[in-house]
């Protein structure tokens, strides 16, 4: 039983991490010398208000939602959103998030109105630490802005991911996935204005980790299972760079995870 709620939580952690957010998403190594564009240093760590997106469906037969509004400072950390897409699919209305030692908090608020304090592992913008290497596609014009288009994709393994939350060796076999990107740069004032991530084989990975470790499965026997492969993108548009910004953190009534545990 305390398995299976492991797991559970594995799938709701991910599913209600902040917008723009890996999860588990690779350290950088600090003894190796990377080299990234300045307009991606400052997605990484500076601070901005932005609007997330979610895309579903193929290309010329998507449908976009906002779905969420925030603002991020990156150090030291803290971040707020809100939904903006009320009776959709999240099962928060707010989030305050901010840095405590090696980990974060979360202070969810629950459509129901109440509060949980959740400690996770740290989350970074889908790409952070891995060795993204671009190709620029194009340009196009991008709510009046004449952006120039950069392509990226990298691999995640999702059973890592999993084990290093279950804090144990519950899947042995790697199961990749790829996560492609765009990022739309403005090149008067070299900074990003958008970037979306392609998170179908991520999120399909990730179910497929979740039936693995809940039935015992190999990977073969859970993606005869579950074969759900819809399109689907997340999109974040940084609405404004703002080195000025503060957020504070309110003092709140929280419910324990205990508390929200169905009783026998």
């Amino acid at each position: 039983m305390k398995r299976k709620t492991l797991l559970v939580l594995f799938a709701v952690s991910c599913a209600i991490l902040l917008p723009g957010c890996g999860g588990h998403e690779t350290e950088p190594d600090q003894n190796q010398e990377t080299q990234q564009p300045a307009w991606l240093e400052e997605y990484y760590t500076g601070n901005y208000e932005y609007r997330q997106s979610n895309i579903i469906g193929e290309e010329g037969d998507e449908e976009e939602n906002p779905t969420i509004e925030g603002k991020r400072i990156s150090s030291p950390y803290k971040e707020y959103a809100k939904d903006i897409q009320p009776g959709g699919p999240m099962v928060w209305s707010e989030m305050y998030s901010y840095e405590e030692g090696d980990k974060a908090v979360n202070l969810v608020k629950s459509v129901e109105g109440y509060w949980v304090r959740q400690e996770v592992e740290m989350g970074h913008p889908y790409g952070y630490g891995k060795d993204l290497e671009f190709t620029k596609s194009g340009t196009v014009d991008y709510n009046n802005i004449v952006c120039d288009v950069y392509t990226t994709e990298y691999t995640e393994d999702m059973a890592e991911v999993m084990n290093s939350f279950a804090g144990t060796e519950l899947i042995t076999e790697p199961v990749t996935a790829v996560v492609p990107q765009e990022y739309y740069v403005n090149p008067d004032t070299n900074q990003l204005v958008c970037v979306i991530t392609d998170v179908t084989d991520k999120n399909h990975k990730q179910s497929l980790v979740v039936l693995m470790a809940n039935q015992g499965l190999t990977l073969e026997e859970a993606s005869e299972r579950y074969s759900d492969t819809e399109r689907f993108r997340e999109k974040t548009e940084i609405l404004s760079y703002d080195d000025s910004m503060t957020i504070e953190i309110p003092e709140v009534d929280i419910l324990t995870a205990e508390d929200l545990m169905p009783t026998e």
